[in-house]
């Protein structure tokens, strides 16, 4: 009975050590998925009384809003959504002005609107320091 316990455990030990192994391994060599935004049309009014429909766009590294006809979004430090807008550095910034649907938008709006391209951007540096910092707070591996 001693013998055949032994066999016994040794086969156990012979198919659980390899898997042990392999998951050890993988586990610092796991491809991450990430979930894209809900991309149904979210309402919610402004501050300034206005409505805005927009859709969330990316995933859990990087994210923004969009207006249906197109218009980038970004949160303001007060956290509500402005037009995005390309500074300087070519960095994807908001613009100081609260986003509201096409049909509320005054003349300051329509105006800035001509300056700028729909369906902007982040720019490379951007994207990667978004990287970088989902991975370390995550503690994850690229």
């Amino acid at each position: 009975m001693k013998i055949h316990g032994r066999i016994l455990m040794f086969f156990i030990l012979m198919a659980i050590v390899p898997l042990m192994i392999v998951n050890a391994l993988n586990v610092h060599s796991v491809s991450h998925t990430f979930v894209p935004a809900d991309s149904r049309p979210i309402t919610i009014q402004q501050p300034n009384g206005k409505m805005l429909t927009f859709i969330l766009r990316g995933d859990e590294r990087i994210s923004w809003g969009e207006t249906l006809d197109g218009y980038t979004l970004l949160y303001n430090e007060n956290g509500f959504f402005e037009f995005a807008c390309v500074d300087d550095n070519k960095n994807l910034v908001p613009s100081g002005i609260l986003a509201c649907n096409e049909n509320e938008r005054d003349e300051q709006e329509k105006n800035f609107l001509e300056t700028i391209k729909p369906k902007l951007f982040f720019s490379k540096k951007q994207i990667e320091q978004r990287n970088n910092r989902f991975y370390q707070k995550n503690n994850l591996q690229k």
